[in-house]
């Protein structure tokens, strides 16, 4: 399969769920500003960072774990994005992101951990983002008895990462975002009363609730340590650190944790990494196909990242009993959505012989104006007229069926 190719239309993904002034060389071109006004009637600005799926959500979770990933790739693959023309994009998502969390945090002990959160309103109001009314655009804050720990720490973890992937390329905003990742991490994350976001953040309940908040607090501490070689942070790694998981997720980062520590800590972590990849070889659920079917909702997604775990863990341990088998797993869960698979089906948008057509994006669903849109445009069965280019849908069911309709 091109994977250069899938690499580069992942990147216009990211471009489309854009919100805030978007620059003058955006690559989307049905997209344009929004959500200008965001934060506002807290006399902040928090415009900017990225929609959540669909709609008009601005999940700082989610979105805090989907910028440590892009880092860790910088972090690993930096040569590889630089040979096939794409590292000034990642970086540019990776700093969309930064910026937005940059503004979220403007008082030491604040944290701003959501735009918009009334999910009904979100599912039943079908409009290009551009068109959002400034109305109801509420912001969550996270601050003393309204604690989001998970959330902050994964928040910390992000930044920290940003800064090792700017590192060698822009070393005064590598410094910025050490800097903010640690005032995050000890000002907010580890502050008392701890608790998890969905308590503070209620209308996330149903959508994005935390599992937890060790992992993330391991998590972020070994980002810090990655990127400072502080042994306070090495240390509370260690003692926040969960010993297993059987995903790795937005939720889920018991896996990452553990590749990290085996990076710099004297204690051989190799057992529990070869546990997480020996059970996706011989526990994880799979389809006949050959795709881990982690989850019923979204499988693609925690799938690809399986993949990368093991593809890590194979790079890692190369001489492990098991470790080709890890490989060849985790390659198969990428051609899967990429296509091998018995009907030939592509998962990514615009990529392959028989892509998804009609993902579930409101932007992408919507004609350009000056054409209306509205819910008509949500239940018609034909292909989205706006291409959402490396948009990886959700996947298929146990049975390796695919629907590709809204």
């Amino acid at each position: 399969y091109n994977y250069a190719e899938a690499l580069a239309k992942s990147m216009l993904f990211y471009e489309a769920q854009r919100s805030g002034t978007l620059p003058s060389d955006q690559r989307v071109p049905w997209r344009s500003d929004s959500g200008l006004s965001d934060g506002a009637d807290n006399n902040i600005d928090l415009a900017g960072g990225y929609y959540d799926g669909a709609g008009y959500i601005k999940y700082n979770f989610p979105m805090a774990f989907s910028t440590t990933l892009l880092s860790w790739g910088v972090i690993r693959y930096k040569r590889t994005y630089e040979a096939l023309g794409q590292l000034d994009y990642v970086l540019d998502t990776i700093k969309w992101t930064t910026d937005y969390f940059i503004k979220c945090h403007p008082e030491p002990d604040v944290f701003y951990g959501q735009v918009f959160g009334d999910p009904s309103v979100d599912i039943q109001t079908w409009d290009r983002p551009e068109r959002l009314s400034a109305d109801n655009r509420a912001v969550y804050t996270l601050q003393g008895n309204n604690p989001g720990t998970d959330l902050t720490a994964e928040v910390s973890a992000a930044l920290a990462a940003a800064s090792i992937a700017f590192k060698s390329i822009d070393y005064q905003l590598a410094i910025r975002l050490f800097n903010k990742s640690r005032h995050v991490y000890h000002n907010i994350a580890r502050q008392t009363p701890q608790g998890l976001y969905q308590y503070s953040i209620t209308s996330v309940f149903d959508h994005y609730p935390s599992s937890g908040f060790q992992d993330e607090l391991a998590w972020a501490a070994a980002w810090l340590f990655k990127a400072s070689k502080n042994k306070l942070y090495q240390n509370r790694a260690r003692r926040h650190h969960v010993v297993s998981s059987t995903e790795f997720s937005w939720d889920v980062k018991t896996a990452g944790v553990q590749l990290m520590l085996d990076d710099f800590d004297k204690q051989d972590l190799y057992p529990r990494v070869a546990t997480f990849c020996n059970w996706m070889l011989d526990s994880g659920p799979r389809t006949a196909d050959g795709l881990l079917h982690l989850n019923s909702a979204y499988p693609a997604k925690y799938a690809a990242n399986a993949a990368f775990i093991l593809m890590l863990a194979y790079e890692k341990f190369p001489r492990a009993a098991r470790a080709t088998e890890w490989r060849a797993l985790g390659i198969k869960q990428i051609n899967y959505l990429l296509g091998d698979n018995r009907k030939g089906q592509s998962f990514v948008v615009g990529f392959g012989d028989q892509p998804p057509t009609q993902p579930l994006h409101k932007g992408s669903s919507c004609p350009l104006p000056p054409a209306e849109c509205g819910r008509e445009f949500r239940e018609v069965n034909s292909p989205n007229p706006n291409v959402l280019y490396g948009a990886l849908v959700g996947g298929p069911n146990e049975m390796d069926d695919f629907s590709d309709l809204r």
